[in-house]
């Protein structure tokens, strides 16, 4: 999935030892405890790992989210102060192989990996109701193959880091051609009127059908 070009040759950016313990203890105090990190081998740009939160009672999803994309500063319009930081994540039922290579399994890992590289790529940025389209289908099993950002939780501040800036946490939304061709004609608004909650706030659903007849 070319959806952007790789040629940049700097230095990898990682995050401070204080911002990256900032950013787990959030994850845990507000999403729940994880006990392992899906480090990434090879980093030639920004170290993105991934950190699965497990499923709970009150949540029965996995919730992946990156680590590392915040570590570089987006190029955000002016009148967006300091809120140039982001992290991805996404929610995917309690049954998901997450730790399998099969496309059928990685391939979300593979979307937010993606999204948090693109904005040190594109020299651009990554935002409320963004979308992206990736393409082909991101696997046999569906034909979603774009996505759309919402915030993941508004009841969740700002992450401050220690140089000022401040991380937003996004929602990976998975979604079909006919959904982001209505979102680019009538807005994000109306489309997310036109999703369920549970497409919007619960896990993965590849069976669901789009919400654009």
């Amino acid at each position: 999935m070319g959806i952007f070009n790789i040629g940049r040759k700097n230095k990898t950016f990682y995050y401070s030892e204080n911002d990256q313990a900032a950013y787990e203890k959030m994850i845990e105090e507000k999403f729940g405890a994880f006990t392992e990190v899906i480090h990434e081998i090879v980093s030639p740009d920004l170290h993105i790992d991934v950190i699965p939160v497990p499923p709970t009672k009150e949540r029965n999803y996995y919730t992946l989210f990156t680590m590392g994309m915040g570590a570089y500063k987006m190029a955000v319009p002016s009148g967006y102060g300091k809120r140039n930081r982001a992290e991805m994540a996404i929610r995917l039922p309690a049954d998901w192989n997450y730790k399998s290579n099969e496309e059928r399994w990685y391939w979300p890992i593979r979307v937010i990996k993606s999204l948090a590289r693109l904005p040190y790529y594109e020299k651009s940025w990554l935002g409320l109701y963004h979308d992206i389209d990736f393409g082909d289908p991101f696997s046999e099993e569906t034909e979603m193959c774009g996505i759309m950002l919402d915030f993941f939780d508004e009841s969740v501040e700002p992450l401050t880091l220690e140089s000022g800036d401040q991380l937003i946490l996004y929602n990976v939304i998975p979604i079909y051609r006919s959904e982001m061709d209505y979102k680019v004609k009538n807005g994000a608004e109306a489309l997310l009127e036109k999703l369920t909650e549970d497409t919007i706030r619960g896990p993965l659903n590849l069976k669901r059908k789009s919400a654009i007849s």
